[in-house]
């Protein structure tokens, strides 16, 4: 990335990040008169700069993987770079890539406890390695899936549900201060921000045997360490080996002076002009809320997992059935034949209404798609499959509370002064125009036009492209499979359980987010 990226760009980059380097003399202390600090890089300043320099997004959203975008263009390719941006010294070794503490309470605890129980009776790093060689494999198994998930989820999320045939490239940028007592200088660097193979795993060893749940390993592109204490995954960036280029850095004689006269430092016209237009393209945001995800079996993200949408009129369920009884398996025993006929049967022409039947009919279902499973006919499976489930893409957003939502917030989604046609505030009007708004998903800014729906409100659909969405949403954000149901579980391991819709004068923004329960937004809508 960095050899592709503009050289006008890049030098502004260096110019700001140098410039605020050269104050560090006022930040560090000295132990010594004729020590030489190393320049300070702030992480947050880093970032601003970086999307200041490059016109990059920002992926700051808890979820996200990564902490840019870049929609590289020029007269002859077109990419699209996600950028990890990380700072640390030229000389510091594994930094921090990951953390996974509520998987790893839940999920890796009986791992790490068998882990320590062994290396009790051990008295070397190799007797611990040997005894637990299977249940590292194991939980490296676990974490590099966790990882990979993330990333894939981020990956999809900062890409959209819309670009099909651009290259997207993966990579971290680092800029890396020099020790202390050197001639002050930043390194860059870049390295590959790439999923674990975890099919090329090698290098597995504890890092004492006081810590045998610390795990170094390697995949043959990077180097890891996993620290069980905090369960964070650490990254060896192999500093000196990415360098793609060093600025200087010069202190000024007199950081606090600097600091003092401030306040008589005029800002530059063209700097203000400059901010002023790029702004006017993105409209502040007027109004946000944002909710929890809740997790329900038959709608939401998991409406696909309700009852079959197969009409029911003409006989059409009776002859759907007579139509895959003829064209079951003719290799397929008389028994698992019989039992088809009878789970179909029973699935296709009841009716699924309460939440207990809804309950019956998903054993049933399971059961028939194991029955299906064994026959090993794909093409059949799948055709008794969309005739059992709802489509596989189809999903809705859900506004908790949404009858109170919208008598609260009447103007938020729509321009209208009423969404409902009762007094009671439940059947919505009629006009579909009038509860039809455009949604701009973050950080891709795909759009699509979507409408409020269902009794109170408390649907958001698609008004095209539902299976595009769902698809996205689903198979890419979430890494489900079909008619794989969204848990509870699944939102943990990926750092997403919430959603937040942003009011903007031309469009609702919506981001997929982590919602701290013990530190809710302000914005949090319930």
């Amino acid at each position: 990335m960095w050899v592709d990226l503009p050289n006008k760009q890049k030098q502004h980059y260096q110019k700001l990040i140098t410039n605020f380097a050269s104050l560090s003399e006022a930040f560090a202390q000295k132990s010594d008169d004729d020590d030489i600090v190393s320049p300070i890089v702030n992480s947050k300043f880093q970032e601003s700069s970086f999307q200041f320099s490059f016109k990059a997004t920002i992926e700051d959203i808890s979820n996200t993987s990564y902490d840019a975008s870049i929609d590289y263009k020029d007269s002859s390719s077109h990419m699209k770079y996600l950028i990890g941006i990380k700072t640390f010294g030229i000389s510091s070794s594994y930094q921090k890539i990951a953390q996974f503490k509520s998987i790893s309470a839940k999920s890796w605890n009986d791992i790490l406890d068998k882990i320590s129980n062994n290396a009790k009776k051990c008295n070397s790093i190799e007797e611990v390695n040997s005894i637990n060689h299977e249940l590292y494999i194991e939980l490296i198994n676990k974490i590099a899936n966790a990882r990979n998930a993330r990333i894939k989820s981020s990956r999809s999320n900062l890409k959209g549900f819309k670009i099909d045939d651009v290259p997207v490239e993966s990579v971290y940028h680092v800029l890396m201060p020099s020790p202390k007592n050197t001639d002050p200088k930043i390194f860059v660097g870049e390295t590959n921000y790439s999923t674990i193979d975890t099919n090329n795993i090698y290098g597995v060893t504890c890092t004492s045997t006081k810590h045998p749940t610390n795990i170094n390993f390697s995949d043959g592109i990077h180097n890891y360490r996993y620290t069980s204490a905090d369960s964070q995954l650490l990254m060896s960036f192999d500093n000196n080996q990415i360098i793609l280029d060093e600025w200087p850095v010069k202190y000024i004689d007199d950081a606090f002076a600097f600091f003092g006269n401030m306040n008589s430092i005029e800002s530059s016209k063209n700097l203000e002009d400059k901010n002023t237009d790029e702004s006017s393209s993105n409209p502040s945001v007027l109004e946000t809320h944002s909710w929890y995800i809740n997790v329900e079996k038959y709608s939401g993200f998991n409406a696909f997992y309700g009852q079959s949408k197969m009409a029911r009129a003409d006989n059409v369920r009776e002859k759907k059935v007579e139509k895959l009884e003829d064209e079951f398996p003719s290799y397929a025993t008389k028994k698992q034949k019989k039992e088809f006929s009878k789970l179909i049967k029973i699935l296709l022409l009841n009716s699924w209404s309460t939440d207990k039947s809804k309950e019956k009919m998903v054993k049933y279902r399971d059961s028939l798609m194991t029955l299906l499973s064994k026959l090993n006919d794909n093409n059949f499976k799948n055709k008794v499959a969309k005739c059992i489930y709802r489509p596989a893409n189809e999903i809705e957003i859900r506004i908790p509370n949404s009858r109170k939502f919208h008598l609260k917030f009447p103007h938020f989604f729509v321009d209208c002064d009423n969404l409902f046609k009762d007094d009671k505030r439940v059947k919505l009007i009629s006009d579909k125009k009038e509860r039809t708004f455009k949604l701009k998903f973050i950080p891709s800014n795909d759009e699509i036009d979507a409408y409020i729906n269902q009794d109170t409100g408390k649907s958001i659909e698609s008004t095209g492209s539902q299976g595009i969405l769902g698809k996205w949403v689903l198979r890419d954000i979430f890494q489900l499979n079909d008619y794989e149901p969204l848990t509870e579980e699944r939102m943990e391991e990926l750092n997403i359980n919430g959603i937040r819709f942003l009011k903007k004068k031309d469009c609702i923004e919506l981001e997929f987010i982590w919602i701290d329960h013990e530190n809710e937004p302000k914005d949090i809508w319930k």
